[in-house]
């Protein structure tokens, strides 16, 4: 993401914080630039960790429930990379064709420092549905 698209993206959604929009201001402070909104590192880091190819007859399948804990570790800069892994840290025993799934989705800058972290339930159908 470009420095002045996460910037319109602040001021599109009435993010007024210097942090985020203007160059000189940020620049004076501890990132020595403006970061990119914690939100959209989290819907990038989300989009990441989602599966690239599920398996036949199961794409779209699966619901998002919610996001819990979502915790902002690093700043992300205007050119990072990021790269996303997920564990799944529970699942309930499938009942009517799916049950709840829990995972836990860490997002990585091109350092391999954590940026991102954020817990994930979902409801997703059993392999037999």
């Amino acid at each position: 993401m470009a420095a002045d698209e996460h910037a319109r993206l602040a001021w599109l959604t009435n993010n007024a914080s210097d942090v985020h929009g203007d160059t000189h201001r940020a620049g004076e402070g501890p990132f020595g630039q403006p970061i990119v909104l914690g939100a959209l590192s989290v819907a990038i880091v989300a989009g990441l960790a989602a599966p690239a190819a599920p398996p036949p007859g199961r794409a779209g399948k699966a619901i998002a429930i919610g996001w819990r804990r979502i915790s902002l570790g690093r700043p992300v800069l205007a050119g990072d990379t990021l790269r996303a892994s997920s564990s799944v840290a529970s699942r309930t025993n499938p009942v009517d064709g799916g049950g709840f799934v829990e995972r836990v989705v860490t997002g990585w800058n091109q350092h391999d420092q954590p940026v991102v972290v954020f817990e994930e339930t979902c409801w997703a159908p059993s392999c037999s549905a």
